[in-house]
């Protein structure tokens, strides 16, 4: 069975644009955990996610153990990127599986800013949601968990010169 990527948030426009003025400003932009496939707050955010032609809303669950995102094969097919000009990698996952990804650059907005980062596309990839990992993410923007009050806040980080 083939699971279709989100392609729409459930929140509305009007908050996703006051989430990028906030960030625009440098303000802590705070996203509150949403239900998981089985119905458990988690750490999952909407981003953009550029097609050629326009901009796609995927969702993501955010794990800071993960060096790369990872998004399921289908969401290459629907950016339209030709795996066989991405670099085949492999990534072990923390229970010792070895993952085989398809490493391309993508653009992307997130938190009110738009920036290209390095994602891994994978067949294999048996979790229901895509994974935001740190590459291109964590050196942009500050993340805090916080489990007990179940939101995430997430900081626009000063360029360096």
């Amino acid at each position: 069975m083939r699971r279709r990527p989100a392609s729409r948030p459930t929140r509305s426009r009007s908050l996703l644009a006051r989430r990028a003025s906030s960030a625009a400003s440098g303000r802590r932009i705070e996203f509150p955990y949403m239900k998981d496939t089985h119905g458990r707050a988690a750490p999952l955010v909407y981003l953009q996610v550029w097609t050629g032609n326009r901009w796609l809303y995927l969702q993501a669950y955010v794990d800071s153990g993960a060096s790369w995102s990872v998004f399921h094969l289908d969401v290459a097919e629907l950016l339209g990127i030709n795996l066989r000009r991405a670099r085949r990698r492999y990534i072990t996952l923390g229970n010792g599986n070895v993952l085989p990804i398809y490493l391309h650059p993508i653009k992307v907005r997130f938190a009110g800013e738009e920036f290209s980062v390095p994602a891994g596309f994978s067949d294999a990839l048996r979790v229901g949601f895509n994974l935001l990992g740190r590459a291109g993410f964590f050196n942009r923007f500050a993340m805090c968990f916080n489990d007990r009050a179940r939101s995430l806040t997430v900081t626009p980080l000063a360029r360096r010169r």
